[in-house]
């Protein structure tokens, strides 16, 4: 994790939480708050899964969650050589801000040796948006980059 405080650090940090609590975090996971493209400022967790867990499952070079606020929700790509992914899928739908619990039930789907990915996406739940917007959220609210819904939503992680 960066040495700064970012935005979006309370959800990465109780997402990464409850993978770790089931053994499925890797510690090759990060959070950013940077140009995407030299125009648009991104919230982003980007999680390794367990390495020994993924191979198990059949992800020879492992398996990775995404998350950033500009696609709206959580994804996954198994990796291949050299950590480039071989592709992009839905991991969860219904909601951009997922419940960890909601992340960790996917993940055992994706480490499954049984190959259960035709239960993929799931459908997310979200807890009750903030009451209040955390002053790093609204600061990005302020400048733009954030519409307030989601900011709420990522507030409820405090």
């Amino acid at each position: 994790m960066p040495t700064r405080p970012l935005p979006h650090d309370s959800y990465a940090n109780a997402v990464m939480a409850a993978l770790n609590a089931e053994g499925l975090l890797s510690a090759d996971s990060w959070t950013a708050y940077d140009c995407d493209n030299g125009e648009t400022m991104m919230m982003e967790i980007v999680i390794a899964l367990d390495p020994d867990r993924a191979r198990a499952a059949g992800y020879d070079h492992g398996v990775t969650l995404l998350w950033n606020h500009t696609r709206r929700g959580w994804e996954y790509g198994p990796a291949q050589h050299g950590r480039q992914l071989r592709y992009v899928a839905d991991l969860i739908t219904g909601t951009p801000v997922a419940e960890p619990t909601d992340i960790v039930r996917a993940a055992q789907i994706l480490l499954d040796p049984d190959d259960n990915l035709a239960a993929l996406p799931i459908a997310g739940t979200s807890r009750p948006p903030g009451q209040t917007i955390t002053p790093l959220l609204q600061a990005v609210l302020d400048e733009g980059g954030v519409e307030e819904g989601l900011a709420r939503d990522l507030s409820a992680y405090t």
